[in-house]
């Protein structure tokens, strides 16, 4: 249960992190910059919500 409940954490905390650094990235910014931010944000979320899910389940 605790290692679910951290990669809860980490993941949704990095799917916000790097989704904020995405979005509030200048436009000058190179595009493959941006795309690592947007992916790392998916991981993130996607990580953050397989723990939820495995939470759910009672991990």
């Amino acid at each position: 249960m605790k290692t679910c409940a951290t990669v809860f954490t980490i993941g949704w905390g990095a799917a916000l992190a790097f989704g904020w650094i995405a979005l509030a990235a200048p436009p000058e910014e190179p595009t493959q910059l941006q795309t690592l931010n947007i992916a790392l944000a998916a991981l993130g979320a996607g990580a953050g919500l397989w723990a939820w899910v495995r939470i759910r389940r009672g991990c």
